[in-house]
């Protein structure tokens, strides 16, 4: 599947990497993860925690408890994300070396 429509994306107040990363995950395996995740990141949810990345899973990005959550999508082994420079579709490891805690869940 082609992820092609998704990186011309570009973050806003009103599209964060929540929505974006949302709307990859509707397009990759059809399931909206809207409510879902909202009330996943409030504290609420049915995410399953695993130990490793499968394709593709939901990556959250930590450095504490009082930093916000950071939200990404492993997909075809690499991670594609929403920043403030746009959409990103890089190894999994550039990424998490600028946070103190990554998680995989499904």
């Amino acid at each position: 599947m082609s992820i092609d429509h998704l990186l011309d994306r570009i973050w806003t107040p009103e599209y964060t990497c929540n929505e974006f990363v949302c709307g990859a995950w509707q397009s990759i395996t059809g399931e909206n993860l809207s409510n879902r995740l909202y009330e996943f990141l409030n504290g609420s949810g049915d995410f399953q925690r695993i130990d490793e990345p499968i394709s593709p899973c939901i990556v959250l990005f930590t450095n504490g408890p009082r930093s916000s959550t950071h939200v990404g999508l492993f997909y075809c082994d690499k991670l594609l994300h929403l920043s403030t420079r746009g959409v990103q579709f890089l190894p999994l490891e550039l990424i998490s070396v600028n946070f103190r805690e990554t998680r995989f869940y499904l």
